[in-house]
């Protein structure tokens, strides 16, 4: 997005200067860059902070129409770009409310999908109607990670809202990435941040990384730092910015392996199964460097990988060329994240067995305390 936005500024690098893309990126990560590029994007970093906040404003005066839906409204977000692991905390929310016995709806975007300008049904709480293609890859996801929890999406989160309560009466709505869609009233927001960089260098986009100045963290109830460790000192910087709300710390961990079967069925097989194994890894997120962390923390053998934009539209192209690459690798099976796989699993016929590996969010010893929090959260909306 940021590319495309400021593509004109192409003409100040020569040939031997490093891509646009690569030199905005490196900008966006760093604390103390310099030079023409870097400032023209602080520039227009404030000039952006400038409407977003006037635009927070306008809402909050009322002269933006906020609406309200006849149910409770959990919204999952984070306040900067990239993956913070709120496609894994919809999902564990909703397994989560479902044990409770809560009525559990999902309104997600559905980014790059063909129904993201409407709005459509990909589950129905029985069966998954939709594909990657047509719903967008997190939606289709989440659709078939929750055989009974309705999934739908679309731009306009408010006309899916009405579209949920009409066709299924849930008791509660999730918002799949939504801290910034303040149309839609919601009773409980949830902001997820990435532990070791929660703010980035603290430069809202396209100077960095934060999709609205660090100020409007305010409006958030409850703090969720994704990817923790036990660096008390991050832990103690960050609830310097975030007051006095509930704040907790969680992991991505390795959850199974999943594969399509010969009879068209999705299988599930423990994650030991590629220990040890020579694998090609490829994948299309915001974190695919943490991915490849996760594969070597399993004993899996990478003789080469590729990674891919976030949300990357896989071509048929691109597939033969990625089988080819593990073949000349010396792989035995291709691994990617369940969220590209749900694109790609039956696009081509793949030389060699083709795994997704499934995550899940784990707040290990705090289980307990988040969920009792979560549950008394609802009970008092």
């Amino acid at each position: 997005m940021v590319t495309r936005a400021y593509s004109s500024l192409g003409n100040y690098y020569n040939t031997g200067r490093p891509p646009m893309k690569t030199q905005i990126e490196s900008i966006m990560r760093s604390d103390h860059a310099t030079g023409l590029v870097a400032f023209v994007l602080f520039v227009l970093s404030l000039i952006y902070a400038g409407m977003m906040k006037i635009r927070a404003l306008l809402y909050q005066w009322g002269i933006f129409r906020v609406h309200k839906l006849p149910c409770k409204v959990i919204s999952i977000g984070n306040i900067s770009t990239g993956g913070a692991g709120k496609t894994p905390m919809t999902i564990y929310l909703a397994k989560m409310l479902t044990r409770m016995n809560f009525r559990v709806v999902i309104l997600s975007r559905g980014y790059k999908g063909n129904y993201e300008q409407s709005c459509a049904i990909v589950s129905d709480g029985n069966k998954v109607l939709l594909d990657a293609r047509m719903a967008g890859d997190e939606p289709c996801l989440m659709a078939h990670k929750l055989s009974d929890v309705p999934v739908i999406v679309g731009k306009n989160r408010y006309e899916c809202g009405v579209l949920a309560n009409q066709q299924f009466s849930p008791d509660i709505i999730l918002l799949d990435d939504a801290f910034q869609h303040l149309r839609i009233f919601r009773n409980l927001d949830i902001v997820l941040m990435d532990f070791h960089r929660p703010l980035g260098n603290t430069h809202v986009i396209p100077r960095g990384v934060l999709r609205e100045p660090k100020s409007h963290l305010h409006r958030a109830h409850m703090f969720i730092l994704t990817r923790a460790s036990q660096n008390q000192e991050h832990f103690f910087q960050i609830k310097s910015f975030v007051r006095n709300k509930p704040i907790f710390k969680c992991n991505h961990v390795p959850d199974q392996l999943m594969q399509i079967n010969e009879a068209g069925h999705l299988s599930f097989l423990p994650t030991e199964t590629l220990a040890n194994q020579s694998v090609y890894a490829f994948s299309g997120i915001a974190n695919n460097e943490d991915f490849l962390k996760i594969l070597t923390g399993l004993q899996y053998q990478i003789v080469s990988s590729e990674n891919f934009d976030d949300h990357h539209d896989y071509t048929n192209n691109d597939l033969k060329t990625i089988d080819a690459k593990a073949k000349n690798a010396g792989a035995k099976y291709l691994v990617t994240t369940e969220k590209d796989y749900v694109k790609i699993c039956n696009q081509i016929h793949w030389s060699f067995p083709l795994f997704a590996l499934s995550i899940q969010l784990s707040f290990g010893n705090d289980t307990n305390q988040f969920e009792h929090t979560i549950q008394n959260q609802v009970t008092n909306l």
